[in-house]
């Protein structure tokens, strides 16, 4: 199950552990491994997200991801 934190002083924040591998995620989405490491990365060196240990995700703003996700 996964568990996400939303900081109620900041409800544009948001954490959690991911609990599939970026293999398992490519399986379920129908990517590559590949192409989930360029899309995680690409959102860890715009800041959108952070990763600490390769399974815990902090979005520090919702609004930002969603814009990048394109729900606008």
């Amino acid at each position: 199950m996964l568990a996400t934190h939303i900081d109620p002083d900041s409800a544009d924040c948001a954490t959690f552990d991911l609990p599939l591998s970026r293999a398992d995620i490519g399986d379920f989405l129908g990517l590559t491994i590949e192409t989930v490491s360029r899309q995680m990365t690409k959102l860890r060196k715009l800041g959108i997200i952070t990763v600490e240990n390769n399974r815990h995700v902090t979005v520090p703003d919702l609004d930002r991801l969603n814009t990048a996700a394109g729900n606008d």
